[in-house]
């Protein structure tokens, strides 16, 4: 029992240190942008869903892969699983299961590639995301799509401003999740303005 209490107290330190460490870096970005315009210019060349557009919008997401643009369709694998997990879902299992066809379907076909947390980017499906305890999905999918935007962008810092060009935009109708990626300077939007925007 004392070996159990030990073990789980260690686990709640090092949650509340990675905690920390998380508020101080984005307490650090915030010190650093006070005073300065953020300019951000979106030319769309890789697309990132989240797991919602699967699930509630998948003619969008098969207007985005079949569109003569040309975009690059890159699914977080946290994604991938949680579209496996929502198939045993009372509400949401018939669309799970089409979307799960679906999106294996276009795998298999290397229509579409898979991300990590880290930002690679994976061709097999066979790959599981890594996760630390009490990590929640949404972070490990805004990484991915933070270290693929800076990566495949740049980011030109001058006195009072920042200026970001992003070819990566991420999809999500999940509102709160577009003020998390907004924050961290991603170019983000729901999956109905990408496609009217782009004329799909």
């Amino acid at each position: 029992a004392v070996v159990s209490t030990q073990s789980t107290g260690d686990q709640l330190r090092e949650k509340l240190e990675q905690q920390q460490v998380q508020e101080d870096r984005i307490s650090k970005a915030v010190k650093e942008l006070q005073g300065q315009r953020i300019l951000i210019t979106v030319r769309p060349r890789i697309i990132v869903p989240d797991t919602n557009c699967f699930i509630d919008s998948l003619s969008k997401i098969k207007a985005i892969v079949e569109s003569s643009a040309g975009y690059r369709l890159i699914v977080p694998l946290l994604v991938l699983d949680e579209v496996r997990g929502l198939c045993k879902s009372e509400t949401k299992a018939e669309a799970a299961s089409t979307a799960l066809d679906t999106l294996e379907s276009l795998i298999t076909a290397r229509s579409v590639t898979l991300l990590t947390s880290k930002g690679n980017v994976m061709e097999s499906a066979e790959f599981r995301e890594a996760r630390m305890a009490g990590e929640c999905n949404d972070d490990v999918i805004l990484a991915g799509v933070r270290h693929l935007s800076d990566n495949t962008g740049t980011k030109v810092s001058e006195k009072d401003s920042v200026h970001y060009t992003r070819s990566v935009v991420f999809l999500t109708n999940d509102g709160n999740l577009r003020v998390k990626a907004h924050a961290l300077q991603l170019a983000v939007m729901s999956i109905s303005d990408f496609v009217k925007r782009a004329n799909l």
